[in-house]
């Protein structure tokens, strides 16, 4: 059975992402960055089993749902960083030629700039490449909120 416990379909880890999200984009830690990067990266796989081969020219009103999300999420730059953030994550040593290393660094501060209405002061910013990291995810999360939604 494909799954784990009471999550057994897409739709459940949809509900799970939406849930570690929420909460990370509210209250960013190290822990809820991870908890938020596994599913934002992975629940592609669960909801497109296929590869890109069996879609490759065909024209975007041929393609199916599944097959049209994943090569939404295949062509956007912020999805191939959460792969590689993930890939990063996950791999002790990972290939730079397959997953781009990224300039990672936390800030714990109120800078000017990165406080999003709501922020606490001194809360603890990731930034990507100098991007906070919420922004990247916020991005690919809309994708999965338009298949979902």
């Amino acid at each position: 059975m494909a799954g784990l416990f009471n999550k057994c379909d897409a739709g459940a880890m949809f509900e799970h992402l939406k849930s570690k999200w929420v909460n990370f984009y509210k209250h960013p830690t190290e822990e809820g960055l991870i908890d938020t990067l596994f599913p934002m990266y992975h629940l592609r796989e669960w909801i497109f089993q296929g590869k890109k081969i069996d879609y490759d020219g065909k024209p975007c009103g041929k393609l199916s749902r599944e097959e049209a999300l994943d090569k939404a999420l295949q062509e956007l730059p912020d999805y191939l960083v959460v792969r590689s953030l993930c890939n990063h994550t996950k791999h002790y040593s990972c290939d730079p030629k397959r997953n781009r290393e990224h300039k990672t660094v936390e800030i714990i501060d109120s800078p000017v700039g990165l406080m999003k209405c709501g922020d606490s002061l001194n809360s603890s910013y990731f930034l990507v490449d100098g991007r906070d990291v919420r922004d990247i995810f916020m991005a690919v999360y809309r994708v999965y909120y338009g298949y979902f939604g």
